[in-house]
């Protein structure tokens, strides 16, 4: 009621000097009982918004000048933080701050995100750990970020791709480790033990050959051309990309340390997955709610779309190749350093990580917020989680970016196109030092 009823006058729809409906009208209206309806009208008198005129009503003051601020957001954020309802009570606690929210590109796609900030005078925007990359520069600072001061109780490890020189340009708000998530029926009705730490991709593909019935079911998927799936195995075998001394010299790298990465690729992919042609990973986890693949390789936000699913499953600490390591994807929110509304925004970014809104966001869906207090909070949730939910706390020292191979985002498209020849067996390792 209150939130209507305070856009409503900031939009003139009730004028300055007119009277709001009786209390009676409201409680009908909202379907609120009349001492509900009494209360709220006290708080927006508090607010300055109505003046209560004894006997006669509640009329309409001169409405407070507000703000409105341009949010470029993720739309995979609807479903896996409940975007909107964060924003729904941040309208509710700050009145004259709008959020008008306009959706952005998840890929370096033209146009860039860079491209929208630039372009549609974006305020705040959400930023991951690839994207971020599309505003540094090489010889300084990300130019076009407002530096931020780093909230006190996030996971410092959710900091080290957003800071440069010391200074933060990125708030975390929401990460994942990419995990290994199971059916566990498949597993009970094989007498498959269920994965664990211990667990080597060797492990995963005896594992997968016992689990699978053949056309109908395979024991293990994932997207095999995903950024955030297949690098994991480089890290894994402490593949490193060296530069040369002068500058504009090619990559190099150690041949055999990356022949052994990609050997384990093909090995799975042509002993265990299944002959589908995913486009993304979305196609991966359709198989999975279909219980047509035992096992995938996913992240906690892909939980939010599997979360509802009839039948039990769990997650795991990722296999391993050589040491263990799993990619982390963080999400967070950056403030444009030419925006003429950095108070707002970072009144908006303070909500957004306050203890309040992170709870929110742990009891509402299977994302982890960044601020560990809500990240690690335990009480009653209102999504089905998986018994293991807190294992990413046991996987911390793991945890990578795709920055530790020591190359660009940029630079990891093109070894993912060579990757692609070279697993078709239309080139050698050397189209890697190219």
């Amino acid at each position: 009621m209150m939130i209507t009823l305070r856009n409503e006058i900031i939009t003139n729809i009730w004028e300055e000097g007119s009277y709001l409906p009786s209390e009676s009208d409201i409680a009908d209206r909202f379907q609120l009982s009349k001492n509900s309806v009494r209360k709220g009208l006290d708080l927006l008198a508090a607010e300055n918004f109505i003046e209560k005129i004894p006997r006669i009503g509640n009329r309409v003051r001169k409405s407070p000048t507000g703000t409105t601020i341009k949010l470029g957001y993720y739309p995979s954020l609807i479903k896996e933080a409940q975007f909107q309802a964060l924003i729904d009570e941040f309208h509710k606690q700050h009145p004259l701050i709008r959020i008008n929210m306009i959706p952005m590109p998840y890929y370096h796609t033209n146009p860039t995100m860079k491209d929208y900030m630039e372009s549609d005078n974006i305020d705040v925007m959400t930023i991951n750990n690839w994207n971020v990359e599309l505003f540094t520069n090489p010889d300084g600072p990300p130019d076009m970020l407002e530096p931020l001061a780093a909230k006190e109780g996030v996971y410092p490890v959710l900091n080290e791709p957003f800071t440069h020189d010391g200074k933060l340009y990125v708030q975390p708000f929401m990460f994942s480790p990419v995990v290994l998530c199971y059916n566990k029926n498949h597993f009970t009705e094989n007498k498959v033990p269920e994965p664990d730490s211990s667990w080597t991709w060797d492990t995963v593909k005896k594992a997968a050959h016992q689990l699978s019935t053949g056309r109908d079911r395979y024991g293990f998927f994932f997207h095999l051309l995903s950024d955030n799936r297949w690098p994991i195995f480089l890290l894994q075998n402490n593949v490193v990309f060296n530069r040369g001394k002068e500058k504009g010299n090619n990559l190099e790298l150690d041949r055999t340390s990356l022949k052994g990465s990609f050997q384990t690729l093909i090995d799975l992919s042509e002993e265990v997955f299944p002959p589908f042609l995913s486009e993304n990973d979305h196609d991966v986890d359709m198989l999975f709610r279909q219980q047509k693949v035992s096992m995938i390789l996913t992240s906690y936000f892909f939980l939010n779309m599997i979360e509802d699913v009839d039948f039990s499953y769990d997650i795991s600490p990722l296999p391993y190749l050589g040491t263990p390591k799993t990619l982390v994807i963080v999400i967070g929110l950056a403030i444009n350093k030419n925006s003429k509304h950095k108070q707002a925004a970072q009144t908006f970014i303070d909500f957004m990580l306050s203890h309040e809104a992170q709870l929110k966001l742990r009891q509402n869906t299977l994302s982890l917020p960044s601020l560990k207090s809500a990240a690690e909070w335990n009480g009653q949730v209102n999504v089905k989680q998986p018994e293991r939910y807190f294992i990413f706390r046991e996987t911390f020292p793991t945890f990578s970016y795709h920055t530790a191979l020591n190359v660009t985002y940029s630079e990891l498209e093109e070894i993912r196109q060579n990757m692609k020849l070279y697993l078709s067996k239309m080139e050698g390792l050397q189209v890697f030092s190219r």
